[in-house]
């Protein structure tokens, strides 16, 4: 073997141990390459996971929230029927009222309003309503006119002139009623 020989031989080796070398380094890079991306895999995988499950969260906080809600309309619903089917319930029995039950209304009626003179027509309508029964009002006379209204007594004295009936006494307090039963009903009667 010549020199040449010996000389091609030691290139070709120092190629192959340098192709080796890169090979080598060429691996080891791409498999740092490859854990690094493996690594930033599992961080964008940890925060995808954080952020779904805040996300859950909200979500289900807000369907809970919603539901919740819905929930207390419906019951503040009911209550307000309660309190509307009470009122009507009052409004009927006192549409029903005998004799002593319109001599206890007139007599409270009289002293709250301070009726003391005037004359009266008792409505059209009215079954349990008569001169006796208004008697319990001292000082006032029966008109000598026809009642242009249904229900209820009317009273005139002066330049004032008063429809009382049951019916009427709770439409003016029927607000007041509301609130009264409202707190009742949505305190749970913590008086």
């Amino acid at each position: 073997m010549t020199e040449m020989d010996n000389v091609s031989i030691k290139v070709i080796e120092d190629a192959r141990s340098e192709a080796k070398r890169n090979i080598t380094e060429a691996e080891e890079k791409a498999a740092g390459i490859i854990a690094e991306a493996a690594s930033k895999i599992k961080e964008m995988n940890k925060a995808a996971s954080a952020g779904a499950e805040g996300h859950y969260k909200k979500t289900l906080e807000m369907e809970v929230f919603k539901a919740r809600s819905e929930l207390e309309q419906k019951v503040l619903l009911a209550k307000l029927d309660i309190i509307d089917s009470i009122i009507a319930g009052a409004r009927d029995k006192l549409s029903r009222l005998d004799k002593k039950g319109w001599e206890k209304f007139l007599a409270k009626m009289a002293k709250e309003l301070d009726i003391g003179e005037g004359s009266y027509v008792i409505g059209k309508m009215e079954k349990a309503l008569d001169d006796k029964t208004v008697s319990v009002i001292k000082g006032i006379k029966p008109a000598n006119m026809k009642a242009d209204f249904d229900r209820g007594l009317k009273i005139t004295g002066g330049k004032a002139e008063i429809l009382l009936s049951p019916e009427n006494y709770l439409e003016m307090d029927v607000e007041d009623l509301r609130m009264e039963i409202a707190s009742y009903i949505f305190d749970g009667g913590d008086r």
